[in-house]
C-alpha cells in the first residue's frame, strides 16, 4: 500500500477520534431512582444501578471518596438531563482517592454501582435519606466551555453624496 494512502487513513482516524468526546457508559438499571431507593430500599441490592447528576460535594475519606450528587434523569447516552426535574440526591462511593479539583462542585457525573445502604444525612436544616451507591465506575463528563460564536454580517448601501457623485458600499 502506498504511503499517501496510509497517511490519509491515519489522518482520518485521528480526526474521528478527536471528534468523539462522549464517554462510553456501561449498561445498568435506570428504572429505580434515588428517591425510590431512599423511600424503600430494594430487597435485591445485587443489581447494577445507574444514576447521574450534578456534583454537590466531594469528600475524601480514609479509604474511599464520597461524592454527593443532585440526580437528574439520564438520556440514552447516560448523560444527566439537567433540563428535567431532579430525581433526588445520592452519594456515590468510590474506593481510593479522587481528585476534588476534577470532581468539583457543578461538574456532571454518571455513576454505576450497587446500592449498599440508605444513610440519614442533612440537606440544610432538614434530615435527608441518602442512598449510597458503591460504584464500579464513575464517569466525569467533559466541561462545556462556551465559545464565542462567529459574527458574520453582510451589508449593502448606496448614497447620492450630494453634488452629483454617488457611492456604493459593500461590507462583510
Amino acid at each position: 500500500m502506498d504511503p499517501m494512502r496510509w497517511f490519509f487513513i491515519l489522518i482520518t482516524a485521528a480526526i474521528l477520534h478527536a471528534c468523539s468526546s462522549k464517554p462510553v457508559i456501561p449498561a445498568a438499571d435506570r428504572s429505580i431512582t434515588p428517591l425510590k431507593a431512599a423511600s424503600s430500599q430494594p430487597s435485591d441490592s445485587s443489581n447494577l444501578l445507574q444514576w447521574g447528576g450534578v456534583i454537590i460535594e466531594t469528600r475524601n475519606l480514609r479509604e474511599t471518596t464520597e461524592i454527593q450528587i443532585l440526580a437528574y434523569p439520564l438520556d440514552e447516552d447516560g448523560h444527566p438531563d439537567t433540563d428535567a426535574n431532579t430525581i433526588g440526591r445520592f452519594i456515590a462511593q468510590q474506593p481510593g482517592y479522587l481528585e476534588t479539583v476534577e470532581y468539583a462542585v457543578g461538574r456532571l457525573v454518571t455513576a454505576t454501582g450497587k446500592l449498599s445502604e440508605v444513610r440519614q444525612g442533612q440537606v440544610a436544616d432538614s434530615p435527608y435519606p441518602f442512598p449510597i451507591l458503591d460504584c464500579d465506575e464513575i464517569t466525569l463528563w467533559p466541561e462545556h466551555k462556551s465559545r464565542p460564536k462567529p459574527r458574520i454580517r453582510f451589508g449593502f448601501g448606496a448614497s447620492s453624496g450630494g453634488g452629483g457623485f454617488g457611492s456604493i458600499g459593500i461590507s462583510f
